[in-house]
């Protein structure tokens, strides 16, 4: 499977290249902060959409299955500053929403438009292979987060559709709306 970078609506199967299904994967959020108004603070966060169960910085592992690492506090760094990892053969069946938001972002008077190279890519655990990109820094302007993908868990391997929903809500917020 050759790495995609996907747009919002876009669907993909995750399967190795001999057919067989991919049932454990790593998400991974990098950003960079532009010079202005100091450190933006982007947060991954996943939400199970049946439960409302929601796994992010405080509470990293709150669903089965899923594993959130890392809190990258300011960008800094090669590479994924925050990634989440997914196991489909431990985690529920269902639809899970992998979401991005500033920290405080209404407190600080941030938006997505102080962040520049931001990107969520997605991961073959086993092999470490990138199987999919999404540009976040495109369109984010003055909102304050984003729902990224569903990904969908059915059986022991995993499913996925880009969202692309830019809004200015809370972890909290968007966790409600889904």
């Amino acid at each position: 499977m050759e790495n995609l970078n996907l747009s919002k609506g876009e669907s993909l199967n995750l399967v190795k290249e001999d057919g067989t299904a991919i049932s454990k994967i790593r998400v991974g959020l990098s950003w960079d902060v532009s010079d202005v108004n100091g450190n933006v603070d982007l947060d991954l966060f996943v939400v199970d959409k049946k439960t409302k169960n929601t796994a992010f910085f405080n509470k990293k592992d709150a669903i089965k299955g899923i594993k959130l690492w890392e809190d990258n506090l300011t960008g800094a760094g090669e590479g994924d500053d925050e990634y989440v990892e997914m196991d489909a053969t431990q985690s529920d069946d269902g639809v899970y929403a992998i979401c991005i938001n500033i920290y405080n972002a209404e407190i600080k008077n941030q938006t997505l438009a102080l962040v520049k190279n931001a990107k969520a890519t997605v991961y073959d655990s086993t092999t470490n292979k990138i199987l999919a990109t999404y540009n976040l820094t495109e369109n984010g302007g003055n909102n304050t987060g984003i729902i990224v993908w569903e990904i969908t868990d059915s059986g022991n391997n995993y499913s996925f559709k880009a969202v692309g929903n830019f809004v200015s809500w809370t972890i909290n917020e968007i966790r409600d709306s889904l």
